[in-house]
C-alpha cells in the first residue's frame, strides 16, 4: 500500500480536509450576503487574511491579481458614493467654485453602502482564490465521491480546477511569445480590443481544444467510465481540526442568520 508522506502541519489549512473547505466556504459566502454588515464583513476578511497568512497561499497570489481586485473594489465604493444621495451629507467631491457647484455629494449612507459592497466583494474574491489554493482537486472528488456523488460530475469540477492555472499560464506564454515578435497587445478602445482578441483570445482557444481533445483521447484509452466505482490512490481523512472548522463555520453562519431576524443587536 502506497503512502504519500504528509509534510505539511496538519493545522494548516492545506492539510484540512476538503469537505471541511467546502463546507467553510459556503458558511462565508452565505454569512456574507444575508447580513450585509461594514463590521462582519471586517471581521471575515481579517480571518481569511490571517488564514492566507498562516497557510502560506499569499505566495500564489500574483501581484497583478491582487492590484485588479483592489482597483475594483474602489470603483465599487466610488461608484456606489456617486449613486446614493440619501443621508447626511459629509462632503462635496467638486466644491462650490463660484457660480458652478457643489456636485456629486457624498452622504453617510452612500459610504457606508459603498464600503459595504466593496468589502462583501473582497471577502467572496479573496476566499474563492484562497480555497482554490489550498484544496487538492483529487482530494475533492473524493471527498465528494464519499458523499455519494458520482465520479463523472466530480471529475468535471478536477478539470475545472487544474485547468484554470494552465489557462493563466498559457495566456502569459501567448503574450510573451506575441510581444517577441514585436506585437503590443494593449486594452483599450475598440481597435485595440479587436486586436487584443485576435493575438490573444483566439491562441488560448485553439490551445484549450488541443488540450480537450487531448484529455479526451487519454480518458478514452484509460477506459474512464468503463465501471460505476473509481478506486483513489489518495483519500481524504478527517481530523480534529476538520470538526473545530465545521464549528466556527456552523457558529458564523447561525449568527449571521440571527443577526439577520433581528434576534440580536444589529452591527454597522
Amino acid at each position: 500500500m502506497i503512502k504519500e508522506p504528509e509534510t505539511k502541519s496538519e493545522t494548516s489549512p492545506n492539510s484540512s480536509n476538503p469537505l471541511a473547505n467546502l463546507f467553510c466556504i459556503l458558511a462565508v459566502l452565505i454569512s456574507n450576503m444575508i447580513y450585509p454588515s461594514i463590521l462582519l464583513s471586517l471581521l471575515i476578511l481579517s480571518l481569511i487574511l490571517i488564514a492566507v497568512a498562516i497557510s502560506g497561499a499569499a505566495l500564489k497570489f500574483s501581484s497583478n491579481r491582487i492590484k485588479f481586485i483592489l482597483s475594483f473594489s474602489v470603483i465599487l465604493l466610488l461608484v456606489q458614493i456617486l449613486v446614493t444621495p440619501n443621508g447626511i451629507v459629509l462632503l462635496y467631491l467638486f466644491p462650490r467654485l463660484g457660480e458652478l457647484g457643489p456636485s456629486f455629494p457624498v452622504t453617510n449612507f452612500g459610504l457606508e453602502k459603498g464600503l459595504s459592497i466593496a468589502l462583501r466583494f473582497l471577502v467572496v474574491v479573496i476566499s474563492s482564490m484562497f480555497f482554490v489554493s489550498v484544496t487538492d482537486p483529487t482530494l475533492l472528488a473524493h471527498a465528494l465521491s464519499s458523499l455519494g456523488i458520482p465520479y463523472r460530475y466530480n471529475f468535471a469540477l478536477v478539470i475545472a480546477l487544474r485547468f484554470i492555472p494552465l489557462f493563466d499560464i498559457e495566456n502569459q506564454v501567448v503574450r510573451m511569445a506575441q510581444k517577441s515578435r514585436g506585437i503590443s497587445i494593449e486594452v483599450g478602445g475598440l481597435s485595440k480590443l479587436k486586436r487584443s482578441l485576435r493575438y490573444t483570445f483566439f491562441p488560448l482557444i485553439i490551445s484549450a481544444l488541443q488540450r480537450a481533445e487531448t484529455l479526451a483521447l487519454s480518458m478514452e484509452g484509460r477506459g474512464f467510465g468503463y465501471d460505476r466505482k473509481r478506486a483513489y490512490l489518495r483519500k481524504t481523512q478527517w481530523r480534529f481540526s476538520d470538526m473545530l472548522v465545521i464549528i466556527a463555520s456552523t457558529l458564523l453562519l447561525t449568527i449571521s442568520v440571527l443577526f439577520q431576524l433581528q434576534l440580536l443587536p444589529s452591527l454597522l
